[in-house]
């Protein structure tokens, strides 16, 4: 009997962002190796999606209240991509149910940590373990460039130092792109949420619950033999990233299981370029403009006026101008006074706008991370073969990071600095 090729069930592909992920995915090397479905709510847009492809795809429309209905399209398929977001709203919920149930992988671009932590971790990540589903929320540019450079700066310690852990470890990015109307709909949700869920710690993905690390003005990176220094603002998306960060150290037990144990710091920055007072300058304008967005529905309203709506976005002209680039830099924790750390600079870049374009490609990737052979070299975390709330690092890896980087659309470095080269 010949074997089946592994089915992706892309649900929302109707949605702005998902169809830049139909060109990638038709135009992709391995196209012939894996098979996807269109779902979603209205059959008639689907059908209409359908005739722009260059191969008819099977079609299934279905609503997240049908449970029935939600069951037999994850059978369909191996993996199921979801698009369709906000994810507490749009009942997300019901098909991560239904893969934890049925042993079925899952992905999306969820950045709702109040949401994962309350209603999503508790009651399926034994579900899933127990099936062997991975159920992987966010899996594009929130949080897989945040995860990725942590995890590889880890793998590059225990490669010159074996069973050492990180002390330190900070993250700069640097972007060129646009805010997706996706994005801006998942802050409007936030609104919406009591005081208490719009302020998820760091550590509430995680069981065990730590102290959350204060904002600060600036951050910074020391000049290294590779970089000069590097200041930076806050990062909207740090508050989330961190998140998923957190729960990739607690899954391969690098966190205490109780407060006053060692904690690695880690912090993400944004870089205007212009130094530390303007960076300064920038996050208070940050945190002016969040508390008026959050607290005056009446101002949030125009602002909105003015901003992309979900569906909504850039040319792919424009897109493919955009840019970004992650320079991380991870310090070891000393294990005695007069131990001289190891430092290791990780640099994630990717091509495209980060919230539309590149965003795809990670989603994808990530999805055929779990699907497709690990390429040659890698295999697939302990973690991805026990199935279970998982991150990008636990699930995929170095399978997901060797896709990214055959990709051609990201380059991806992790190296001991020289000067620390010469002490190992």
């Amino acid at each position: 009997m010949a074997q089946t090729k592994p089915v992706l069930v892309i649900y929302g592909a109707t949605a702005y962002t998902a169809q830049q992920l139909f060109t990638y995915l038709e135009e992709h090397p391995e196209a012939e190796d894996f098979d996807f479905i269109l779902a979603g709510r209205n059959q008639t847009k689907l059908d209409k999606l359908n005739e722009s492809l260059k191969i008819k795809r099977e079609v299934i429309a279905c609503e997240l209240s049908d449970e029935e209905g939600v069951a037999a399209m994850v059978k369909r398929g191996d993996v199921i991509v979801n698009f369709a977001g906000p994810y507490r709203w749009h009942n997300a919920e019901a098909i991560i149910r239904a893969c934890s149930k049925a042993g079925k992988h899952y992905v999306d671009l969820c950045g709702e940590s109040a949401w994962l932590a309350k209603d999503i971790i508790p009651k399926y990540h034994s579900i899933a373990s127990t099936t062997g589903a991975c159920i992987v929320p966010s899996c594009g540019f929130d949080s897989v460039p945040s995860d990725l450079v942590v995890y590889l700066a880890n793998q590059t310690l225990q490669k010159v130092r074996p069973g050492s852990t990180l002390a330190d470890s900070t993250s700069i990015f640097k972007v060129k792109g646009t805010i997706s109307g996706g994005t801006i709909q998942s802050m409007i949700t936030l609104t919406e949420l009591p005081k208490e869920e719009r302020r998820a710690g760091e550590f509430s993905l995680c069981p065990v619950q730590l102290p959350s690390t204060p904002p600060a003005l600036t951050f910074s990176l020391p000049s290294t033999p590779l970089t000069p220094a590097r200041f930076a603002s806050f990062f909207f998306m740090y508050v989330y990233n961190r998140t998923v960060v957190r729960r990739s150290q607690f899954l391969s037990g690098a966190l205490p299981t109780k407060s006053g144990g060692k904690v690695m710091k880690y912090a993400e920055g944004l870089d205007f370029g212009y130094g530390k007072f303007v960076s300064a300058l920038a996050t208070i304008g940050m945190m002016v403009f969040g508390g008026m967005f959050f607290g005056f529905k009446c101002l949030r309203n125009i602002i909105l006026r003015y901003l992309p709506k979900p569906g909504e976005g850039a040319s792919l002209e424009q897109l493919k101008t955009g840019h970004y680039q992650v320079t991380n830099l991870s310090i070891e924790e000393p294990s005695t006074p007069d131990h001289q750390p190891v430092k290791i600079l990780t640099k994630f870049e990717g091509d495209g706008d980060p919230g539309y374009l590149n965003t795809c490609y990670l989603l994808a990737e990530s999805a055929l991370s779990l699907v497709l052979p690990a390429p040659k070299g890698t295999c697939r975390p302990l973690l991805a073969k026990i199935g279970g709330l998982l991150t990008p690092a636990t699930a995929m890896g170095d399978v997901l990071v060797e896709r990214l980087r055959k990709s051609g659309k990201f380059q991806i470095t992790s190296e001991v600095l020289s000067e620390e080269k010469k002490d190992i």
